[in-house]
């Protein structure tokens, strides 16, 4: 088992200065924090994405839906499908996860 602090991520993306941060890379699943404080468009993944908003606030586009997104929240991004944030009121920092369901263990 491995045991992160979001706390201390936080504070390490905040001390490098950048935007994004790796916390895992195994297998199927990868993790990042990320910083959003600019409109960002993204590019489709080959993967699911999973991200859980821990602060800031703003608009999240995902397909043709748009969702107002605060800390705590959860949005998911199915593998090709366009998506993006816009209109941030607080800086967005989400940790977000990239599954590949090919090694699942529903199979």
């Amino acid at each position: 088992m491995t045991h992160v602090s979001t706390t201390e991520l936080v504070e390490q993306l905040t001390q490098e200065n950048v935007n994004y941060l790796e916390v895992l890379s195994k297998d199927a699943l990868d993790v990042e924090l990320a910083r959003y404080p600019n409109p960002e468009p993204k590019t489709p993944h080959k993967t699911d994405e999973f991200y859980f908003i821990i602060s800031g606030s703003g608009m999240a586009h995902v397909g043709n839906d748009r969702y107002a997104v605060d800390e705590g929240d959860v949005v998911y991004v199915e593998q090709g499908v366009e998506h993006d944030f816009f209109d941030i009121d607080d800086e967005i920092i989400a940790l977000v996860v990239f599954a590949s369901s090919e090694d699942s263990v529903l199979g």
